[in-house]
């Protein structure tokens, strides 16, 4: 392939593209760990203890691999987004979560209405 100044550029763009995304979404992830009445939230700046019934929604993003989740706790503006283990089955893009976390997730929404 010949090299060109216009490739360059042109490869270039993307990166710079790439890297303002991951800036973007870089503080969205976060570690999650679910207890029988309480989230603890861990990121970057800490750790933040949740009441279920602080949660405003908490929904699986399909299309992603593995399952990643979406929490939103209410009074809070920020999304979270957090993974479960890689147990799971995906078909078409579609995944449905196997993992304990995951059923621990569906009986929670079930029991709050989330």
């Amino acid at each position: 392939m010949e090299q060109s100044i216009v490739t360059t550029l042109v490869f270039g763009m993307i990166g710079i593209v790439c890297f303002l995304i991951f800036i973007a979404v870089k503080d969205k992830f976060v570690t999650v760990k679910l207890g029988g009445q309480t989230l603890t939230i861990k990121n970057g700046d800490g750790e933040k203890k949740v009441n279920w019934m602080e949660v405003e929604s908490l929904s699986l993003m399909q299309f992603f691999y593995p399952p990643l989740y979406k929490l939103k706790v209410k009074g809070d503006n920020k999304v979270y987004w957090f993974n479960t283990e890689n147990i799971f089955i995906m078909a078409s893009g579609f995944i449905k979560d196997l993992s304990e976390m995951g059923d621990l997730i569906q009986k929670k929404k079930r029991e709050l209405g989330i």
